[in-house]
């Protein structure tokens, strides 16, 4: 993707199940509208003793390599001290390097806003969806009680997921060729993971 492809991240609150499932079917209707994007949303729900699971998840990207990774890492986040409960454990999703990826590009302000409206409401939604920006998104979300969504951008997590896909893979390299081969490593493990 370009490195100027934009990324929202939005976390809405809502006061019951159905009025977050409506924000949620209204987004995930929008995904044909407009030129190609990605939309991954979760709605995910507490329960009376504070825990948490998610109640409905839909992504366009999951046929994507690093597709699931966008809401995973999303909750991760957003979510770190519950998300290891609701998610199952992934290889090669690309929770990591989109998880870092929001990390340094999201201001930590910014992430503390969604994640306390998650923690705060019985019902959240969380939507990360590429190439849209938080306008739209938020436009969207008509019956949430608050929103908190953000723009960021596509930049390097190209190369951030390709690096963990070669690494997760436990590819050894000569160490005289280490950066020139790693690096045509990454290349070539980024085309067969994008052609999939």
């Amino acid at each position: 993707m370009h490195p100027g492809t934009p990324i929202t991240l939005a976390a809405a609150a809502y006061p019951d199940l159905a009025a977050a499932l409506r924000d949620h079917d209204a987004v995930w209707g929008a995904r044909r509208a407009g030129t190609f994007h990605h939309s991954s949303l979760a709605v995910v729900v507490q329960r009376a003793d504070g825990t948490f699971y998610l109640e409905r998840t839909s992504n366009t990207a999951s046929f994507l390599s690093w597709g699931n990774g966008l809401v995973r890492a999303a909750l991760v986040v957003l979510m770190p001290r519950v998300c290891s409960r609701m998610l199952a454990p992934a290889d090669l999703d690309g929770t990591g390097a989109i998880s870092r990826h929001l990390y340094r590009h999201v201001h930590l302000d910014d992430l503390v806003a969604a994640a306390e409206l998650l923690e705060g409401s019985p019902v959240g939604l969380v939507a990360v969806v590429v190439n849209r920006v938080s306008s739209d998104v938020r436009r969207l979300l008509t019956t949430a009680d608050a929103v908190h969504a953000v723009d960021t951008a596509w930049g390097d997590l190209e190369e951030g997921l390709g690096r963990d896909l070669v690494l997760q893979l436990r590819v050894a390299a000569p160490a005289a060729f280490l950066d020139e081969y790693v690096d045509d490593l990454i290349r070539n493990a980024w085309r067969q993971v994008s052609v999939q």
